[in-house]
């Protein structure tokens, strides 16, 4: 919004025509300068003078001035502010708008990367899911190759056992039968004696 003057004056080509049929009122008495911001300025361009709150400014000098100031020209007439437009209004409205397009552009985009960001979090989830159940998976595996290997264990040990009682049982057997095989043999020899002897005896009766 560009800054904005009113020629205020007795010539029909000021912006604030002032009817003054004595003269006292310049064609182009003063000016009125008002910012886009609401500043405004006023500027004495008469002889007769311009008069702001009773006193008198100095010509060609810019003098701030608010709504709530009383203008007067010459002591004839006096600025009617509702001629001139309120650009503060104005202003607010397009500093509200402004403010609201960038509320909702930052809106725009924190909803996006809110959107983005849910759906990258529900993505990852099944693969921290399987990455977990690959965990378990392991963990599992591996219990069940120390039960294996325990049971194993087991199982040697058993048949360990079971191959040493076998061999004391045939070791037991054999010196039981060396044992009796060695008997024998006595028995034999001791009986083979006795018929020796027998023998001996009856040749022995015959000579006598």
């Amino acid at each position: 919004m560009a800054m904005k003057v009113y020629t205020i004056g007795r010539d029909v080509s000021c912006n604030i025509v002032i009817d003054d049929r004595t003269d006292v009122i310049s064609r182009r008495h003063a000016t009125l300068t008002v910012a886009p911001s609401g500043k405004m300025t006023i500027t004495d361009l008469s002889y007769n003078g311009t008069y702001v709150n009773g006193i008198r400014i100095s010509q060609n000098v810019p003098v701030p001035v608010t709504r709530n100031d009383n203008v007067s020209f010459a002591h004839i007439a006096q600025l009617d502010w509702n001629l001139i437009p309120d650009t503060r209004a104005t202003y607010l409205r397009y500093a509200l708008m402004g403010l609201l397009a960038i509320v909702l552009v930052v809106g725009g985009v924190l909803g996006f990367n809110a959107l983005n960001s849910g759906s990258n979090n529900n993505q990852q989830t099944p693969m921290t899911v399987v990455k977990a159940d690959s965990a378990n998976n392991e963990d599992a595996k591996k219990k069940a190759e120390e039960l294996a290997k325990e049971e194993k264990q087991k199982q040697d040990s058993i048949k360990k056992h079971v191959e040493d009682s076998i061999k004391k049982v045939n070791n037991a057997r054999r010196n039981a039968e060396k044992k009796k095989s060695g008997g024998d043999k006595k028995v034999d020899k001791k009986t083979a004696d006795d018929k020796d002897k027998k023998k001996d005896d009856k040749k022995v009766t015959r000579r006598h």
